[in-house]
């Protein structure tokens, strides 16, 4: 990472430190910068902060983000994926004490609900529930590709709930809310706080 993505991690910090507390909050940037904008966040969030945490994957198999990571030197040791694409993307699996592969991106709303919260904090390897500090969700629009629209707000609405009930917890979603006004409008009315990527990169560049 440059200087320049350097201090655009540490502005997001920022802005992510004032609504820390049982949030849910919206990162909003371009469609092409999605991954990197989730890079630049688990930079902050691990290295930076020093947090534990949780990514889960609906975009790219989680090798890549993992790639990613390793790549600019920022340690793995305290995340775990929940993988909902390798199933379908025809990668080969690799197991892991970290990964949580779920069978596919198809009506995983009942990821946060009792069975389905259950069955992820018991795949070995994971860390209790209540040592883990953020739960980031991958490109949430990539979920369209595969549920309707009511399956996806069913989803958005109980990740709200499970971070409103693990106020240790900070839960992020990063989306370009200008290519999906509906979800964005889903978005709006269950979350608690809009941080945008964009604006943060202008006052970087001043």
């Amino acid at each position: 990472m440059n200087e320049k993505d350097i201090c655009l991690v540490e502005h997001i910090m920022a802005k992510i430190r004032e609504h820390r507390n049982s949030s849910l909050l919206v990162f909003n940037t371009t469609f092409t910068q999605i991954g990197k904008t989730n890079l630049l966040l688990l930079k902050g969030l691990l290295d930076i902060d020093g947090e534990s945490g949780f990514f889960v994957v609906l975009d790219r198999p989680h090798q890549y983000m993992s790639y990613l990571l390793h790549m600019h030197m920022v340690n793995q040791e305290n995340i775990w994926y929940i993988d909902g694409v390798t199933h379908t993307s025809g990668t080969k699996k690799e197991e892991s004490d970290h990964v949580n592969f779920l069978e596919g991106p198809f009506h995983i709303d009942n990821l946060f609900d009792k069975i389905g919260f259950d069955s992820m904090f018991a795949q070995k390897g994971f860390p209790p529930s209540e040592t883990i500090d953020f739960f980031l969700i991958d490109n949430i629009a990539t979920m369209l590709n595969y549920n309707d629209i009511d399956v996806v707000e069913r989803f958005v609405l109980s990740f709200h709930g499970f971070i409103k009930t693990n106020p240790h917890m900070m839960g992020g979603v990063t989306i370009d809310k200008e290519s999906n006004p509906e979800l964005s409008d889903i978005l709006d009315k269950n979350s608690d706080h809009l941080i945008d990527i964009e604006e943060l990169k202008k006052e970087v560049m001043k």
